[in-house]
């Protein structure tokens, strides 16, 4: 158990953010007072499908600008069938993009996330957010992927898989624990592309 307000995240975050010019603390400032209409993930194509894990979609939070994300979890069965998280789906999104919506570009880097992972539900397939372009598989490397969840309790938090599992030590490659909202996404996104504007430049 970790005692309450040693939240790793929003202390790293913090941090992140003390460091910035002011030029930029004023954006990050601002992207929580405007509506979330102004950043949102731009539609690719509403689809329908049944999730496989190994799936790998593009997002496009830009026009002609894709980053790639991988489904490493699909269907989550949650032990105490939490059903904000039960039934849902783990993904990771990478700093790797494309300029087109194809699997051709894809060579997943888990050292450069461009968020931390997240829980989602099929609504950011359904909306059109997210759009499969291929599925590779899910390899040794990633069934033996060191990550998890921060969970935020009455009394204290902790550390979990997405299925609730309690981890006993700090994983290398944290997430918070929850189901991300429609919206959730695209702001965690905004973020670093406005500390980062060169994320949106190709070499």
């Amino acid at each position: 158990m970790i005692k309450k307000n040693e939240n790793p995240l929003a202390k790293e975050w913090e941090k992140r953010y003390s460091e910035q010019p002011a030029d930029i603390k004023q954006k990050l400032d601002e992207l929580y007072q405007i509506n979330p209409k102004k950043y949102q993930l731009r539609v690719i194509k509403k689809t329908k499908v049944k999730l496989k894990e190994g799936d790998v979609f593009v997002l496009s939070p830009r026009e002609n600008i894709y980053f790639y994300g991988k489904v490493l979890k699909t269907n989550i069965d949650h032990k105490e069938k939490d059903t904000f998280v039960h039934g849902k789906n783990v993904v990771f999104i990478f700093k790797l993009k494309t300029t087109v919506p194809s699997i051709d570009d894809f060579k997943p880097d888990y050292s450069q996330l461009l968020i931390s992972p997240a829980i989602v539900d099929i609504s950011y397939w359904n909306k059109g957010f997210f759009y499969n372009v291929g599925n590779t598989g899910i390899s040794d490397y990633e069934k033996n992927l060191d990550y998890g969840f921060y969970r935020i309790g009455i009394k204290s938090d902790w550390y979990c898989k997405e299925d609730g599992t309690v981890l006993e030590t700090k994983p290398k490659i944290l997430g918070l624990y929850g189901i991300t909202t429609i919206t959730g996404i695209a702001r965690l996104v905004e973020k670093e592309l406005i500390i980062n504007p060169k994320l949106l430049e190709f070499d």
